[in-house]
């Protein structure tokens, strides 16, 4: 038996119409229709993971977000997925706040404000590789038929 928690992964409404047998064939407690974007729940993920979820969009390169409650032996987080110039990557964030806050503090504690400004962007970069967009469908007719 694992460690069970709340659990949502997202998608946009495209992909889901687009392979909509292949998802409705996976293991979830709810599936709901949130106009552009459509939201799979599972009441009771094992460690966060909605595996076939995740592995079936990374095959396709489908982007989504997956966001999980905290557990009892890990905290809650998110989990990105987006292609970036061209290239398919993922981002996990979890959510400690004392940590961030604590790196914040050392960040202001720097008296000089170039090196301020570039550790704070340092520590930016470690949190969010890249900047997470909203969930949209492809823009082409080809990345549509090769998804």
């Amino acid at each position: 038996m694992g460690d069970r928690t709340y659990c949502t992964f997202t998608i946009n409404k495209h992909y889901y119409e687009q392979n909509k047998e292949a998802f409705d064939a996976m293991d979830n407690d709810e599936i709901e229709d949130e106009g552009e974007e459509v939201i799979f729940t599972d009441y009771e993920a094992n460690y966060g993971s909605m595996e076939s979820y995740e592995n079936f969009c990374h095959e396709h390169q489908i982007e989504y977000d997956k966001h999980w409650e905290a557990g009892g032996e890990y905290g809650a987080g998110s989990e990105y997925a987006r292609i970036v110039n061209g290239e398919y990557k993922l981002h996990d964030l979890y959510v400690d706040g004392e940590a961030v806050l604590n790196e914040l503090k050392a960040v202001m504690a720097e008296k000089d404000p170039v090196k301020r400004e570039a550790l704070l962007e340092k520590k930016i970069r470690e949190l969010e590789p890249f900047e997470v967009k909203p969930l949209k469908a492809p823009q082409s007719i080809d990345f549509i038929k090769n998804a």
